[in-house]
Order: C-alpha cells, then structure tokens, then sequence
C-alpha cells in the first residue's frame, strides 16, 4: 500500500501507535512521526487507522513533542552478560529511550570475541524501530544505536 507523506498511519509494530509519515525512503521504507519520535517502518508494519484521530486542545503537548526537547541518549553497558542477557538489556533501554524521547541508544558492548556484538547487530537489523545503528569509530566496543 503505498502511503503519501502526510498519512495517518498506525505501527503495529510500535504498540498500534498512531503517526504520520514524513518522509519515503527509496528502499520502499516509511518515516513515520509518533509522538517526537521518528521511526523507521515496512510497509507491513503500518495500517491506515479506521476513524480519524481526534487532536488534543492547543495546550496539551507531549513532552518530547518538539525537536528541541529530545532527550540525551540511553547507554547500557553488556560487559559481563551472556548473549542472551545482553540482549534483552538492550531492548529493555531501546523502550525506555523511545518512551523518554531520546533519538538513540550507546551500546557499550566492548571488543572481546565479538559473539555479543554480532548477535546485537543480528537483533537490531530485524528490529522495525531501528533506523541504523553502526559501530563508534573512536571505540569498536561500542555500537550507536538510531530510531
């Protein structure tokens, strides 16, 4: 289904939240605003909500509404994890961070043998509201993750 920018859309992937697009990516994936939030989405993972959505009154605004208020990034540190372990840590800071307003997570995974970094990158590759994420240039035991 493809959406025009300006869309009201729902994420299934993100709780049934509603949006609105703001962007089409040439690999066919959407941008879609929830709430101060920019997440990036398959076109699977968006409907189109059955009413309209009702607006709040002028003085009512989310806190993480404006780009000037997004919050500072999460961090967690997985030194000493199982992979396992690790990773449900990090998707436990990648829902805090998005519900704080926070535009991206720093995951302190450090260089060892690489099994908690390449799981990680095989977790967040599958993730929908994950943008990007890549490794730090000044440190590779520390991967940034993008909403």
């Amino acid at each position: 289904m493809p959406l025009p920018i300006g869309a009201a859309v729902v994420v299934r992937a993100f709780g049934n939240k509603r949006g609105v697009v703001i962007a089409v990516r040439r690999d066919g994936r959407y941008q879609v605003r929830i709430e101060g939030i920019t997440l990036s989405c398959r076109d699977e993972d968006l409907t189109v909500p059955a009413e309209p959505r009702k607006e709040k009154p002028a003085g009512e605004k989310h806190p993480a509404s404006t780009a000037s208020e997004i919050a500072p990034p999460g961090c967690v540190d997985l030194h000493g994890l199982l992979v396992e372990e690790a990773l449900a840590r990090v998707v436990s800071e990648i829902d805090r961070s998005l519900l704080r307003g926070a535009d991206r997570v720093k995951v302190v995974h450090g260089k060892g043998s690489g099994r908690i970094r390449d799981a990680l990158h095989r977790c967040l590759a599958s993730m929908p509201v994950v943008a990007a994420f890549r490794l730090d240039p000044r440190n590779p035991g520390v991967t940034w993750v993008l909403f």
